[in-house]
């Protein structure tokens, strides 16, 4: 009886020492703002759901400040210091993004796979999958042109499509072309991974920036996103290791018979040569490529889908555009090169409808110094706002779309190769900028012009009349293409 008299005096003592474990690890977790630097704001609930309207009001600063984000005090640079802060060696890309996307969870592989083997991706995007652009536009058309087919068909009756759900089953397919050839690019199975690996692990990682860091360790193990995510990647896993079990025996057979190296065109096969014994998570490895083909491909093209539904009358030029190119040179890559106005539009949907308000997320190793003095203290996470883009003193009538606002730039002296849509510049970062912008947006570029292309040329599409203007998500920084906006689309008279 005397022991179970003392156990309520138990009971509250450690309740009382767990109160005040959680209270020190709560305030250690706690994250406090840089000095010397202004604070914006501290509320991270106001960067999780209104980031865009935060950074607006820090122009009232003349340099840096700071803001609380879902994952700790950032501080927001001006554009102005893009160009000195491009190529500094005391920024870490890798680890702030590391930081930033979780990569140590499980199920969120393919962001740990572009970080900790970037130069293993670089090597196989830059030098296999840019330098094959030439040979792959072939590949491209066909694809684009067969997938057109199987999902808008032949009829020239108006057909009513939801407009982001189908760019992205289309982008999925031309990058799975791409980057695994025939064996899985129109298996349902990896199209439906890839497509929803892609919005499961964003929303995954929105959610764990929503929570306080000591919950997420627990929590993502039961969260939704997170679990699908997982799911999504078990089953890349098991599709994509018999492909590259197949590669390996074909390049060591090839290997032994001394017919010389085994040559291929997707990116199985660049990953196998180029992994020169390299421990690659090659299902990761894919899902990375789908990620940024299918998140950013996909939104620009449904951006520019969406630009042009909104306004009609820049179709038919474009068709003129796309017409006189292939006249003169056939599906080529060169082709796609001189389809100046179409390369101008996507640039200017990129620039009016940016994905980002911010670019250039870099984790700061040593102490950095700018030009007007603010010293940005070691440890610090540091991004550029990209608000030169919408600055009427960098691009005259910024409030105005101007489909050939880019193609007048390129007409000047000194500037013809200049200002193309996959061409990173500090007015205009949809594709960073410095030595880290998307080592894949040459092929973004491309893939997107040829789906485009093909679809002025071959369909007629409008907004379904009657229906509510599209409205863009916006969360944190991103902007987002409405995913419920809806076209009508039939094929045109005189095509086949």
């Amino acid at each position: 009886m005397a022991n179970h008299s003392h156990f309520p005096d138990w009971t509250a003592l450690v309740l009382g020492v767990s109160i005040l474990v959680a209270w020190f690890f709560y305030n250690q977790n706690r994250k406090k703002p840089y000095a010397n630097i202004p604070v914006l704001s501290s509320d991270r609930n106001e960067y999780l759901q209104d980031g865009r309207g935060l950074l607006e009001r820090g122009k009232k600063f003349k340099s840096c400040f700071q803001v609380q984000t879902g994952t700790n005090f950032k501080i927001v640079v001006p554009n102005r210091f893009a160009t000195e802060l491009k190529n500094h060696q005391s920024l870490s890309f890798n680890d702030a993004h590391a930081r930033d996307s979780f990569t140590s969870y499980p199920g969120l592989q393919p962001f740990r796979e572009i970080l900790e083997n970037d130069t293993f991706i670089q090597e196989v995007v830059r030098k296999k999958l840019t330098g094959s652009l030439g040979l792959i536009t072939t590949a491209l058309v066909e694809e684009t042109q067969l997938t057109y087919h199987d999902m808008f068909g032949e009829s020239k009756e108006w057909q009513t499509r939801v407009i982001k759900s189908d760019i992205q089953d289309i982008i999925a397919r031309l990058s799975s072309r791409v980057f695994l050839g025939h064996d899985l690019c129109r298996n349902r199975d990896w199209l439906d991974i890839t497509k929803n690996y892609t919005l499961t692990s964003f929303q995954a990682i929105s959610e764990l920036r929503a929570h306080h860091s000591l919950v997420r360790p627990v929590m993502h193990w039961f969260s939704k996103n997170c679990t699908q995510a997982r799911h999504y990647y078990k089953r890349a896993q098991a599709l994509i290791k018999p492909v590259v079990d197949r590669r390996k025996a074909q390049i060591q057979t090839n290997s032994s018979g001394g017919e010389g190296s085994y040559k291929t065109s997707d990116a199985i096969g660049w990953m196998v040569e180029c992994a020169r014994g390299r421990n690659i998570d090659y299902a990761a490895a894919q899902l990375s490529f789908s990620l940024a083909a299918i998140h950013l491909s996909s939104e620009t093209m449904t951006m520019c889908m969406l630009q042009l539904c909104d306004t009609p009358e820049l179709i038919e030029p474009l068709r003129e555009d796309c017409n006189r190119a292939l006249d003169a040179k056939g599906w080529t890559k060169q082709a796609l090169q001189d389809m100046k106005l179409l390369d101008s539009f996507m640039r200017e949907c990129q620039r009016m409808r940016d994905l980002l308000a911010t670019s250039m997320l870099r984790f700061v190793k040593a102490q950095v110094v700018l030009s007007d003095g603010t010293v940005i203290p070691k440890g610090s996470t540091l991004m550029v706002v990209n608000d030169w883009a919408h600055s009427s003193e960098h691009f005259p009538n910024a409030d105005t779309f101007d489909m050939s606002r880019f193609v007048k730039l390129r007409e000047r002296t000194g500037e013809e190769n200049q200002h193309l849509f996959s061409t990173p510049s500090a007015d205009q970062m949809g594709f960073g900028f410095g030595e880290h912008a998307c080592p894949g947006r040459f092929f973004a570029s491309n893939e997107i012009k040829i789906a485009l292309c093909i679809l002025l040329l071959e369909y007629d599409f409008e907004y379904v009349p009657g229906d509510d203007p599209p409205q863009d998500i916006k969360s944190e920084i991103v902007r987002l293409s409405d995913p419920g906006a809806r076209m009508r689309i039939r094929k045109r008279e005189g095509t086949s």
